[in-house]
């Protein structure tokens, strides 16, 4: 994993996420999971191309089952995207293009 992409778990979920200003987007993963594993080299370059701007966040979803059923996550890959702490726009999951991702953080950044 490189250094932009920080692994959570759900005890640092209130600290590294919903009480932060800026934009984050968290990837909910799970292991054995092609479409995951097929999103990391994508998510992990969009980190490092966005790092200045955007905080990204993985968390281990079956390791985190009260924070996913928390915020309704059922699937794997799921990214839940945060502006100020409260979750904006529509989630993305599955199998996800880089282009696609690239474009909805671009618009993340852009003011509300």
């Amino acid at each position: 994993m490189s250094g932009m992409v920080r692994e959570i778990s759900e005890s640092e979920y209130e600290q590294a996420v919903a009480a932060k200003s800026g934009v984050a987007v968290l990837d909910f993963y799970s292991t054995e999971c092609p479409p995951c594993e097929a999103l990391a080299p994508k998510y992990e370059a969009l980190a490092e191309q966005f790092a200045e701007r955007i905080q990204f966040f993985k968390i281990f979803r079956q390791g985190n089952k009260a924070l996913a059923q928390r915020l309704g996550v059922t699937g794997s890959p799921t990214l839940v995207f945060f502006r100020d702490g409260k979750e904006v726009g529509e989630r993305m999951t599955g199998e996800l293009k880089r282009s696609e991702l690239k474009q909805r953080l671009t618009a993340l950044l852009e003011p509300a």
